[in-house]
């Protein structure tokens, strides 16, 4: 129904941007990242609300691959002090192959899915121009921020805490 397609939706990943950007400019080398609002329908736990904001980011490359992928989300949660994570298959529309990255919680005992990641399929990216590989991931920021703070549950980011905010140093 042509109807129902021109109706708002709440976005449930900011892929779309990345898309538009890869659109707009298919030509390696490129990285693009965006950080945007997207809303899900979760039940509310420490690790998940309705509204987050998700860090999506790609790299065209000539050069990119799979193993290239990993070593970029190796690097960047090491440096954001992780010592315990894990990639897990895992299964993405948009991307082929594809992984779950987890990283273990010493708070909880146990482990928490921070985003998702893989190499765009070439069936997403041909038909915008783009002949080099792609490298996509979406990471939760509230979750990373939660480890980095080391609060109990996702829902401390959004209380107005006075004692928190005057004793938390503003840059890191």
């Amino acid at each position: 129904n042509e109807e129902v397609t021109k109706r708002p939706v709440l976005r449930t990943h900011t892929t779309a941007s990345t898309i538009r950007a890869l659109a707009e400019n298919p030509r390696a080398p490129r990285k693009v990242f965006c950080v945007g609002p997207v809303f899900r329908r979760e039940t509310v736990d420490y690790k998940h609300l309705p509204v987050f904001h998700q860090v999506d980011g790609i790299i065209v490359d000539e050069k990119a691959s799979f193993a290239a992928l990993l070593g970029t989300l190796k690097a960047f949660y090491t440096k954001m002090g992780f010592d315990r994570f894990q990639f897990r298959p895992a299964f993405f529309p948009y991307t082929e192959p594809s992984v779950e990255i987890f990283v273990w919680s010493h708070k909880k005992s146990d482990w928490v899915e921070m985003g998702g990641a893989g190499m765009f399929r070439p069936e997403v990216t041909e038909p915008l121009g783009c002949k080099s590989p792609v490298l996509a991931w979406g990471l939760g920021l509230e979750r990373l921020a939660m480890f980095r703070y080391e609060l109990s549950s996702i829902g401390e980011l959004y209380r107005a805490r006075l004692g928190w905010l005057k004793e938390t140093s503003l840059c890191l």
